[in-house]
């Protein structure tokens, strides 16, 4: 399901598949970006805490977050006209296997492998498909659209 991004929340050393850590969704940002591009997706933050704070807590008045805040995660709500966002689940399911690959086994090939120096891992995002034309895809953090940034490259202003 959907996951939090790297350094948004404290990750513990190991890659445990059951964290003992999951964070709960506080409230939503109101401020919501609309992408330029075609089918107009929508970017939406959400402000997570760790499981062990109560929920009754409320948005501050001007939508920031508040100090026992764990992170703010941020998410691409689309839908697709012509697409299907099930591929999209389908390749990053075979990125997740490809990166098993690229780590091996543990002791397998020795520390000192190439597969075990160069650290190889394909940065993958979770996809939730809430029907065969829509789903709620996570935000890879530092990242731009090709648009902007050919956009800004030709036509600076």
């Amino acid at each position: 399901a959907l996951s939090l991004s790297p350094g948004a929340l404290e990750r513990s050393a190991t890659t445990d598949v059951f964290p003992s850590f999951v964070p709960r969704m506080r409230a939503f940002n109101p401020e919501l970006k609309i992408m330029q591009s075609k089918a107009k997706p929508k970017k939406v933050s959400i402000f997570a805490v760790s499981s062990s704070v109560a929920q009754r807590d409320k948005l501050s008045e001007d939508g920031k977050p508040i100090s026992h805040d764990a992170g703010e995660l941020h998410f691409l709500v689309k839908q697709e006209a012509k697409g299907d966002l099930r591929k999209d689940s389908r390749v990053q399911d075979l990125n997740n296997v490809i990166n098993r690959i690229f780590a091996g086994r543990k002791g397998s090939s020795g520390p000192n492998s190439r597969r075990q120096r160069l650290r190889l891992r394909l940065r993958t995002f979770s996809v939730v498909c809430l029907a065969e034309d829509c789903g709620i895809l996570e935000w890879v953090p530092n990242t731009e659209s090709l648009r902007s940034v050919i956009t800004e490259t030709y036509n600076p202003q």
